[in-house]
């Protein structure tokens, strides 16, 4: 029982210890395309007005998201639009409702 509590202890300690490497790790990337050029080509696809934009790591890659409200209003909602950190692709469009 004794060896049960030490291996869960270490456990612990590795995990306090690892955390904060891999979330600072996870919170900064080296991204290619900046976030202004990314920020360009989503609305060069959805144009309209960004409501919010963020870096973060999706589907095994970085990508830059981007809330948009369209210029032209067919349906309610935004448009999220995901451009690839690294290459400057749009990788998806997808509708929200609002």
């Amino acid at each position: 029982m004794r060896s049960i509590r030490s291996l869960m202890a270490l456990v612990v300690a590795a995990g306090l210890f690892l955390a904060p490497a891999a979330f600072a790790q996870s919170a900064h990337h080296d991204a290619r395309i900046s976030l202004e050029e990314a920020r360009t080509t989503a609305l060069a696809r959805v144009p309209g007005t960004v409501q919010s934009e963020e870096l973060e790591y999706e589907g095994h890659r970085w990508i830059y998201s981007f809330e948009i409200v369209p210029s032209v209003q067919d349906r309610s909602g935004i448009e999220e639009v995901n451009v690839d950190a690294d290459t400057g692709v749009v990788v998806s469009v997808e509708h929200e409702r609002g």
